[in-house]
Order: C-alpha cells, then sequence, then structure tokens
C-alpha cells in the first residue's frame, strides 16, 4: 500500500475515464497532467515547503483537480462550501491564514473584501484561478504528516477542523472497496457533498485507488440525481437516508422508476431506521449497504455486505477495532483516527481508544448498531430514552415522511420529549393518531409529551437533523408562535 494517494495515479491506464460532469468526459490522463500542472503552479509561488491551501471551488473536476494537486505536493489543504454567505468564508479563511486559495473566477468576490488583502491573482485557467495572501502567519500547531483538514458538521457545536493523513483515505478507501466486493471499473454517484468526510472517504479517493469513474451531478435536487442515475448506468451510490427518501418521493410524484441495472449503495451521515433499507429497495431498487463512521474516523469504521441484519451497521472493516463502553458508548480503535483537531484541546482518546460520544451495542453475530449522540439522549423522569427509539416507529407511519425527537426542560420530568414532524402533503394526520399508535410499541414514558408538526426539520448539507434549532424553534414557538412562521411554516 503506497503512502501517498497520487501515487495511484500514475498505476491507472490514460483512456480510462476518471470524471464525468455534464457532457465533459476526463481521463486519468487528463486527470493526472492537469494536477500536476497545479501543483507545479503553486509550488513555483509558494514561500514555503508546506504551504496551506484552501479550495473554494463549486462541485466540478476543478475541486477534483485542486485537491490532487495537494496531495501531489503532500501539503495541507482544507475546503470552504461555496455556499457559504461572504462572512462565513472570509471568517474560515481568516481563521486558518492559508497561503493559498484555489477558486474559480466567480467566487473570487468572497474574498475580495477580506481583511486580509489578495497579495496576487495567479490565472492558472479560464476556470481555475490561485489566490495568494497576505497572511503574515501561517502557523498550525499539528503533526507533521496532516494533508487535510475536514470540518465536522457542527450539529451540536462550532463544526471542528479534524486532521488527516493521506494514509487514511487509502486505508479506508482499500478496506470498504474490499468488503463491499467492488472490483474493476465502475461509475460512483455521490448524493451529498465532494468535500464531505463520507464522500472523500467511500467514494473520491477510492475511485482514484480502484480506477473507477467518479459522476459529478449538476446539482444534488432529485430531479438531476435520478437523471444521472438513469443517463449513466451508475454501480454505486451514496447518501443520507434524507437524499434516498426526497428521491423516492420525487420518483412516486412523477411516477417513475430508475431505469437502470443493479445498483448497490451505502448510507452515511445520520441515523437509519429500522427497515430503512428494506423500504429503499422495495421503492426504487437500490442495494444499500449501510455503514457506520464520523470525520474523525474518516467516515468509515464499519460497514455492511449482503449477508448481514441490515438494521445493523455491519462489521468493523479489517484492521479496526470496536468495542462498547460501560455507558453504551462506541469507541474505536483505528489507523484512521485523526491525529488533531485545529485550535482544539486534547483528542478524546484514552490508552489508543477514541470516544465517539455516539452509544451502540454490539449485537450477538458482532454487528455494530446505533442508537445516536451521547448528547442527544433524552431523560425523562429519569428514564433515559434514545431519539432513535421514537422516531423508528413514528416512521412506520405512512402519512410521515420525516421526524426528530429532543428533549426540552421541564419543571416535572427533567425533560419532557417533544417529536418534531413532518406529514406527507396529503396526510391529514393528527397529534392523537401519533400518539395512539405508539402505544403499541412504545412504553407510556417513551411516548411524546408533545407532537409539533412541520413542514420540514432543520438539516446540515449531509442530512443530519440540527438538533439544536429545534430545542431552539420550540422555546420561540411557545413565547411567541408567531416567530415559527419564519422558520418552518408549521402544518
Amino acid at each position: 500500500m503506497s503512502k501517498y494517494i497520487f501515487d495511484y495515479l500514475t498505476k491507472v491506464s490514460s483512456n480510462d475515464i476518471a470524471i464525468i460532469y455534464k457532457n465533459e468526459f476526463v481521463s486519468y490522463y487528463k486527470l493526472k497532467e492537469i494536477s500536476e500542472s497545479l501543483a507545479t503552479c503553486l509550488e513555483k509561488h509558494s514561500c514555503k515547503d508546506k504551504p496551506v491551501i484552501g479550495i473554494l471551488i463549486e462541485e466540478k473536476p476543478e475541486l477534483v483537480y485542486s485537491f490532487l494537486a495537494a496531495a501531489k505536493l503532500n501539503t495541507i489543504c482544507f475546503f470552504i462550501n461555496p455556499k457559504y454567505p461572504t462572512s462565513i468564508v472570509q471568517e474560515v479563511v481568516s481563521k486558518i491564514k492559508p497561503q493559498f486559495v484555489i477558486t474559480e473566477p466567480k467566487l473570487v468576490h468572497k474574498l475580495n473584501n477580506s481583511s486580509e488583502k489578495i497579495k496576487e491573482h495567479i490565472i492558472f485557467s479560464s476556470t481555475i484561478w490561485v489566490l495568494k495572501l497576505n497572511f503574515v502567519e501561517r502557523k498550525i500547531d499539528k503533526p507533521d504528516d496532516v494533508f487535510t483538514i475536514l470540518f465536522t458538521s457542527g450539529t451540536t457545536s462550532f463544526p471542528k477542523g479534524v486532521f488527516h493523513k493521506q494514509q487514511d483515505f487509502i486505508f479506508v478507501g482499500e478496506k470498504c472497496f474490499f468488503i463491499w466486493k467492488i472490483f474493476g471499473q465502475k461509475k460512483f454517484l455521490s448524493f451529498i457533498p465532494l468535500c464531505s468526510a463520507a464522500t472523500l472517504g467511500c467514494v473520491l479517493v477510492p475511485c482514484i485507488l480502484n480506477k473507477s469513474t467518479l459522476v459529478i451531478p449538476e446539482n444534488r435536487k432529485p430531479y438531476s440525481l435520478v437523471k444521472t442515475l438513469n443517463e449513466h448506468e451508475i454501480d454505486f451510490v451514496i447518501g443520507t437516508p434524507t437524499s434516498y427518501i426526497e428521491i423516492v418521493n420525487y420518483l412516486e410524484q412523477i411516477q417513475q422508476k430508475v431505469y437502470n441495472k443493479k445498483i448497490c449503495g451505502t448510507v452515511a451521515g445520520a441515523y437509519i431506521p429500522n427497515g430503512f433499507t428494506k423500504f429503499v429497495k422495495e421503492k426504487i431498487g437500490l442495494e444499500l449497504y449501510p455503514h457506520y463512521g464520523m470525520t474523525e474516523t474518516l467516515a468509515v469504521t464499519s460497514c455492511s455486505d449482503e449477508t448481514i441484519d441490515f438494521d445493523t451497521v455491519g462489521k468493523t472493516l479489517p484492521g479496526v477495532e470496536i468495542k462498547i463502553s460501560k455507558d453504551n458508548e462506541i469507541v474505536v480503535k483505528s489507523p484512521a483516527v485523526t491525529s488533531g483537531y485545529l485550535y482544539e484541546g486534547n483528542l478524546p482518546i484514552i490508552d489508543g481508544w477514541f470516544y465517539t460520544k455516539d452509544l451502540g451495542i454490539i449485537d450477538k453475530n458482532g454487528n455494530l448498531k446505533v442508537f445516536g449522540r451521547k448528547d442527544e439522549m433524552i431523560n425523562r423522569g429519569g428514564n433515559n430514552v434514545y431519539p432513535s427509539e421514537i422516531e423508528e416507529q413514528i416512521l412506520k407511519l405512512s402519512s410521515i415522511s420525516d421526524c426528530a425527537a429532543v428533549g426540552i426542560p421541564d419543571k416535572v420530568y427533567g425533560e419532557k420529549i417533544v417529536a418534531f414532524v413532518v406529514p406527507k402533503d396529503t396526510s391529514s394526520v393528527k397529534e392523537e393518531d401519533i400518539k395512539s399508535f405508539l402505544k403499541d410499541f412504545l412504553p407510556v414514558f417513551k411516548i411524546p409529551d408533545e407532537v409539533v408538526f412541520v413542514s420540514q426539520l432543520p438539516k446540515t448539507e449531509n442530512g443530519k437533523v440540527i438538533r439544536k434549532e429545534l430545542k431552539i424553534i420550540y422555546q420561540k414557538l411557545k413565547n411567541s408562535p408567531d416567530d415559527h412562521k419564519s422558520f418552518f411554516n408549521p402544518v
């Protein structure tokens, strides 16, 4: 196993297709040539051996060229989401202080008003500009072999910058493809952002390692994703539960199917309800193999194949160890665990074991089942309740498309359970209907004290529910019901 991602490009035939985007087919030869040229450009203008490089590019081949140029230099890179408002983009840049930002002409304005002036515009091509910034301090307290800084989803606090080495990507990419039995040149599509840990770890880098093709959709709306699935005969997909549900709903709405051969895929980024993989297979024919991971472990620490109970996230990857602590926290030991955080304290590692703050169990067959985040646990009157237990049952109702349960401070119980529910468009379901239904599946103390109907749930771009926002909205709703309308348009 090589230590560097770029080494794998030298082992690929020049005629193999690396990327498909709109009507553009990028061969591995072109991918290697452009990435090397961009790396040479950066090296020529750099004043230090390992510059820090920001990548501010929409999802297109240029983003991959930039990532691989950084890999070629074995320097440090980080992604800046172009959907961020200008103020956030400038805040991220000011915090990390990169020497370069690789971007595209139409996004330069997001940096022009920065308090630190752009020192030089380097026109690499008509679609790629390199901005050399005038930061004096560029010191990041990090291990020497750091390659990327990936940001967590930030559902419970401000996103953390997580360090990863090139070897982390290679380890995860080779192991999960082996479990999923992916060999030869296949076509891959991600329903979630390219710069997420899940896509980088499970799709982008593994495609390079295994001589496969990455297909980039025009956008991530259901129409575009279904069009891409059909036109390019995709072999493997990765998405969140939300993205799969949106596609199912879209296909039901237009009364069409995915006209394709067998498609396999995986589910990432959020809790996976019981029966979800069976539901997706029945609706649109996708064979989903759920996996478990997080940004700190580079997306994958366990994954499933066709032989396991799909209500779990499978067994640990070869070379990875997982155990459950006394308080049911999932603890991981892996070569791909992060080496540290950007501007943060010590890692939650004890004797080589990383404490994930996720709760779960390992069943009698050795498969991992995840219940949710430790800090999402609801303590109602001294009884611990996993939100997933409630959500799983509510989603059995055909009239419900989405839901999330949270704990709200309460004078009597300490915390009471409030379920935010998204009904389907034609549904007239009521609060008492849901509570009555749950009586057959849950003990009394796990039945929500209140049900709030909303048109959508606040989620990150990766599909994770932002529960802290639900709690804020609930308090605003109680204090001033009219404020609620500006956030959710309640049903």
